[in-house]
């Protein structure tokens, strides 16, 4: 089941074909959880395993992102669905699917801090922080 894919590509199209497997939108999952919840009880589902990959979230709500590389050139990601459900809709969705499945893995991927790590580059120049000496005993 892919949930929450924007747009799905030509590859993922041919793949969810072949696979025969399911697809719920953004706006689906806007409504509520349904699509998915439908999709366990059909294939009687007892225990599952999540994939979140945080590029189906909002870059104007959720910053660490691919989209929100501050060093992209314009026009890096033209042609590349950007996500557009928000945390609380997520959070709804794996809390709806935990009540009616074992939830065994939650894998959460394409974490890109940006600030993170502009802040640990920047902290690490400063006086005091920066690692200028090296003791030895």
């Amino acid at each position: 089941m892919y949930a929450g894919l924007k747009e799905i590509l030509p590859v993922e199209c041919e793949l969810i074909a072949r696979k025969g497997l399911r697809h719920a939108g953004p706006l689906e999952l806007a409504i509520g959880s349904r699509p998915v919840l439908d999709w366990l009880d059909e294939i009687g589902a007892q225990h599952i395993a999540i994939h979140f990959d945080l590029d189906v979230l909002d870059s104007t709500q959720f910053r660490s992102l691919l989209f929100s590389n501050p060093a992209a050139p314009e026009g890096a990601f033209d042609g590349i669905a950007e996500g557009s459900m928000t945390i609380a809709q997520v959070v709804r969705l794996i809390n709806d699917v935990s009540k009616v499945v074992d939830v065994v893995g939650l894998g959460i991927t394409e974490h890109l801090p940006w600030d993170a790590l502009a802040m640990r580059a920047m902290l690490q120049r400063l006086p005091l922080l920066a690692d200028t000496q090296t003791t030895t005993a």
